[in-house]
């Protein structure tokens, strides 16, 4: 069991804040050399001093899941949606022949990578959500492929997980290969957690272990035993969306969602069992109770969990020259809070502290190192950026997605007092009339990204919401009469009862962590979708106005 004084601190802090006692678990002594520092919660790390900045590689990305660097040092990106592009000094060519995916809630095409033989053998690999027409669902598969004329050839399916889930959410899925070359990808329980995870016959919460051509390494876990998935290496995982080798010591180490908090970083040991769902630091998101457990003897403990969920996405340690104060270290984005973490490591490879990096740039999505030395982070709805000194001079420069926003001419900020005192909400807000036609294309374009992204799993892909549980979009009368306070449920969340079209609607909706420019985008987005129709468009000035009650 790997053994963490970074978590016994964690457990004090969470105490204090949250009033809920965690157990403790064994001290480990480290070197002097390297003291471990009080970890704190997301809302008390430390902030970025102001260093670094995000330039802008290729935009028009709505899902940048994946990257990977050809020999040329042109790119590979995956976009969610199932396009593949080819990017090359700043332009980006759609990449053909590319399997269809099922491009739904958090499914589509995933993570790429090449070989690390590429130049001797050509091959390119992929994840991505399936739906094989024999079983009804969906699951997630890794193929291989080569890439001539801008166009997939000699495609390979090397695994396809199964049985087949009717879920359309926790595909995870990320790529690494080892020094000897085996390839390893996750899958996430595919939202059967009482199923999946903890069941060695069943594909879902696994880490998974290749040969390169797709054979079943001899030295699996589980080779042999019956009805064994023989691909697993470890199980036991939630989601996992971040993979990366630890330069030191050459183990492979994934980060993966939690639910309502315990986010964790595992470093993957074989036939390790990981605890999913017996053991966890998380609750349900209704805040309800998953299990009292949070350790149990068989079952890994992690190397480090987020209560507060920071909702991580892409990892990669910096091994680089070009950051020579983070060397060595490892950089983690966040989804929800939207900045890319540093987790500075000890010598025994504990977590000593954190920071944000690149606060505000946007939903982080990917994390990888190039081969030029620099950081790249693949940002929701706006593309791949790269990590500079504020220092460095380029033409092409954003430090948060609101800076490539321009309201519309006419555009006025709204306030609070002027939406609730004149009874009339809509009369505040600028008019679809006065707005570019080109500016609103755009909105919607992000919009449906980030509604789908975000939104999507609870109120689904039609508007039309869950019945009993989460009230519908399409036909709304909040959109329609209620755009403030369809605004400030965004922000900042909504908790008791409300009513929607006449029906009563009880419990929690968690702030969604998004910019007020996503946030404006989704408002203009829904409600302009499923027949609806609105005579406002939504800026983020505008929604920057409307303030907490």
């Amino acid at each position: 069991m790997k053994q963490s004084i970074s978590l016994l601190i964690l457990v004090t802090f969470l105490f204090i804040s949250c009033g809920k006692k965690q157990k403790e678990v064994a001290k480990v002594k480290v070197p002097e050399a390297t003291p471990l520092k009080a970890i704190k919660t997301t809302e008390e790390i430390t902030k970025d001093q102001d260093v670094y900045k995000a330039e802008l590689v290729v935009d028009g990305i709505d899902v940048p899941w994946g990257m990977t660097w050809l020999p040329d040092g042109s790119m590979l990106v995956t976009d969610r949606s199932g396009e593949l592009y080819h990017v090359k000094d700043g332009k980006k060519t759609s990449i053909s022949n590319v399997p269809k995916v099922f491009d739904r809630n958090q499914g589509g095409l995933l993570d790429v990578m090449i070989h690390p033989k590429y130049k001797e053998n050509g091959w390119i690999y992929i994840t991505y959500s399936i739906v094989d027409k024999k079983e009804k669902g969906s699951h997630t598969a890794l193929i291989r492929a080569k890439l001539e004329n801008n166009a997939l050839t000699s495609i390979e399916k090397l695994y396809q997980g199964s049985p087949n889930v009717k879920t359309a959410h926790h595909f995870g899925s990320r790529i690494a290969f080892d020094a000897d070359g085996f390839v390893y990808f996750t899958i996430g329980d595919r939202g059967k957690r009482d199923v999946n995870p903890q069941d060695i016959t069943k594909d879902g919460g696994k880490v998974y272990r290749l040969h390169d051509d797709g054979r079943i390494p001899a030295d699996n876990p589980f080779v042999g035993q019956k009805d064994a998935k023989e691909a697993i290496f470890s199980y036991g995982h939630r989601n996992p969306q971040g993979m990366a080798v630890n330069p030191r010591t050459g183990q492979i180490w994934v980060h993966e969602h939690g639910p309502r908090g315990g986010d964790e970083i595992n470093p993957v040991t074989k036939a390790v069992n990981y605890g999913w769902p017996v053991i966890t630091y998380g609750i349900n998101y209704s805040g309800t109770t998953i299990t009292d457990e949070k350790a149990r003897d068989g079952m890994e403990q992690p190397l480090y969990y987020w209560v507060p969920s920071i909702a991580p996405s892409g990892m990669t340690f910096v091994t680089s020259d070009t950051y020579p104060e983070l060397k060595g270290h490892l950089l983690v984005g966040s989804l929800k809070f939207q900045y890319l973490e540093l987790l500075t490591l000890t010598r025994d490879e504990k977590v000593a502290s954190r920071e944000k990096l690149l606060e505000g740039i946007g939903r982080v999505r990917s994390v990888r190192q190039g081969p030029d030395g620099y950081i790249y982070v693949g940002i929701d709805g706006e593309g791949v950026f790269k990590m500079v000194k504020k220092s460095s001079s380029s033409t092409k420069t954003t430090t948060t997605t609101n800076s490539k926003w321009k309201a519309s001419a006419g555009s006025k900020p709204v306030s609070t007092e002027t939406t609730e005192d004149t009874g009339n909400e809509k009369s505040a807000f600028t008019q679809v009339a006065t707005a570019d036609k080109k500016e609103v294309e755009v909105s919607l374009k992000r919009g449906k990204a980030v509604y789908n992204n975000v939104c999507a799993q609870c109120h689904l892909p039609s508007g039309k919401g869950v019945a009993n549980a989460f009230p519908p979009l399409a036909g709304s009368n909040w959109l329609s009469d209620k755009p403030v306070e369809s605004i400030r449920s965004i922000k900042y969340g909504l908790k008791g009862e409300i009513v929607v079209n006449g029906k009563k609607y009880n419990g929690v909706m968690l702030p969604l962590g998004l910019t007020d420019k996503q946030v404006a985008d989704v408002m203009n987005y829904t409600s302009n979708s499923w027949g609806n129709k609105t005579e406002n468009f939504y800026t983020a000035k505008e929604v920057n106005a409307v303030k907490k009650k």
